[in-house]
């Protein structure tokens, strides 16, 4: 059930209700000196976990975008077209030369490109 916000017109106090739309109309009407504030919805649409799943439309598109920049935190999370020897070496390049150290993953994807050999 939802929450309204009436006012009590003879002393301009504000309070909640907490009741149906049915049980509301029932209230004003037999208290005339309360109206309805006009507030807006608070409307959830839905929490990602068990019940509500993103589409898989929306994930084959963020899979798309990602593969065209493979070394992009979004390529981490939704997946890249590059072979596992590629994710490897970009690993070890991560981690022996300063672009592990740093956030900036702008700069990490122009030194890299798949295929290079680190030795």
């Amino acid at each position: 059930m939802p929450t309204y916000i009436i006012t009590n017109t003879d002393t301009n106090e504000t309070t909640e209700k907490f009741c149906s739309w049915n049980e509301l109309g029932i209230f004003l009407e037999e208290n005339p000196n309360f109206k309805n504030e006009l507030t807006t919805p608070k409307i959830i649409s839905g929490i990602e976990g068990k019940t509500h799943k993103v589409d898989d439309g929306f994930t084959e598109n963020m899979q798309r975008i990602s593969e065209a920049h493979p070394n992009s935190p979004m390529a981490e999370k939704f997946g890249t077209n590059r072979k596992n020897k590629d994710r490897k070496t970009f690993d070890v390049v991560k981690k022996r030369t300063s672009l592990g150290k740093s956030h900036n993953m702008n700069a990490t994807a122009k030194e890299f490109k798949p295929g290079q050999l680190v030795t």
